[in-house]
């Protein structure tokens, strides 16, 4: 009798081992009302990775508790489950690098990613942790990096940076799909997200403010323009950028102060009062590299029915940086510090003249040249209010 109880007891005790294993197996892996705490809204700039360190959990849970497939995909508006055990707070648990005034020890650039790196590669390449630079960028440690990809990470004086040479400066952050929702606009939709309609209407390749429920829109990220809008004026009355856009020439127009400032990396090299456009003629904000130069030339516009008709001879030292928007002499006024103009960024003819001779290429010769960037790219100019 004991020998035929004895195989049954183990039976016994392999079946009840198998169920106690199955159910701490569900207790993980199933989201019972219990295990979902509260919930997150979507907010326009925010990535799951961003909204896993801020409330203390990780992409792989919270891709889990709302059946999402693609850390990448999420949309503002956007309601998220969260563990129960997240942080209760809605402040960031570190600082965007893309944005906030970086102590020197903090400081960051712009790192274009190639081909064949990987965030491990990146991290030993600039002395950090991959950890650290998915943080100081907002994305999951698990997304592969793509050849080309704006990568932000920490300067370090041991390793050379290559500037960037092509015509489209790479800027912080990832771009991201917004799925438009009833009563949207193209227009609040940029502003949501802190950045232009004509960049997003470019990133999207359309010609049209026109948006229809449902709509994928691609956002791309916040630009040089953005960010240096938001920084602070120094003591010695230049702004406190982050970080240089590029190691070569680049010019910055800041519209808030009236004021335009040379630079070579970080190298303040010189400053100018300028007058930008009137508030019914506004002067273009972004990021641009100079297409023509022009040593003289005759500019007419506005019209005779709304009094705004100018004919002017010989503007002098002619730079265009966006369409028609141009850096020039303007010898017509003195209002220079205070908007005055059609559009374009007015200087002293002194001062224009020097940063025509300064920018690149240098023209000797009289004549309209229109730059070819496969050649030399012409000078990086970013215009932020």
């Amino acid at each position: 009798m004991r020998d035929r109880l004895l195989p049954f007891t183990h039976r016994r005790l392999h079946v009840l081992l198998t169920v106690l294993a199955a159910l701490c197996l569900w207790c993980m892996t199933a989201q019972p009302a219990n295990a979902q705490g509260s919930t997150y809204v979507v907010k326009p700039g925010d990535t799951l990775a961003a909204i896993a360190a801020r409330h203390g959990t990780d992409v792989t849970t919270l891709l889990r508790l709302n059946n999402l497939n693609d850390a990448n995909l999420i949309r503002s508006g956007q309601s998220l489950l969260l563990p129960l055990n997240a942080l209760r707070t809605e402040a960031p648990l570190f600082h965007d690098a893309s944005v906030a005034l970086l102590p020197n020890e903090h400081a960051t650039r712009v790192y274009a990613v190639q081909a064949g790196d990987t965030l491990s590669s990146v991290a030993a390449r600039f002395h950090t942790t991959p950890a650290r630079i998915a943080e100081l960028n907002r994305r999951a440690p698990t997304t592969a990096l793509r050849a080309g990809e704006p990568l932000r990470v920490p300067v370090v004086s041991r390793v050379e940076f290559t500037a960037d040479r092509s015509a489209s400066i790479p800027t912080p952050g990832s771009y991201s799909v917004h799925i438009v929702q009833p009563g949207e606009s193209l227009a609040g939709i940029a502003a949501a997200y802190d950045t232009t309609l004509r960049q997003i209407m470019e990133a999207n390749d359309i010609a049209s403010t026109a948006v229809k429920q449902g709509m994928r829109v691609l956002v791309p990220p916040t630009s040089y323009a953005e960010i240096f809008g938001d920084v602070a004026m120094g003591p010695d009355g230049y702004p406190l950028y982050p970080a240089a856009p590029t190691q070569e020439k680049w010019i910055s127009v800041d519209l808030s102060h009236q004021r335009a400032y040379a630079w070579e990396g970080n190298k303040l090299i010189k400053r100018f009062a300028i007058s930008s456009g009137k508030a019914k003629t506004p002067t273009v904000t972004g990021v641009f590299r100079l297409w023509a130069k022009v040593s003289s030339q005759t500019m007419s516009g506005g019209s005779y029915a709304t009094g705004d008709y100018y004919n002017l001879p010989n503007v002098q030292w002619v730079q265009y940086f966006y369409r028609d928007y141009a850096l020039h002499g303007a010898y017509w006024h003195n209002k220079f510090g205070t908007p005055t103009s059609h559009g374009c960024v007015n200087l002293t003819n002194a001062d224009a003249k020097w940063l025509y001779e300064w920018t690149a290429p240098h023209i000797e010769e009289h004549g309209w040249h229109v730059l070819d960037d496969s050649m030399e790219p012409g000078t990086l100019v970013i215009v932020h209010r």
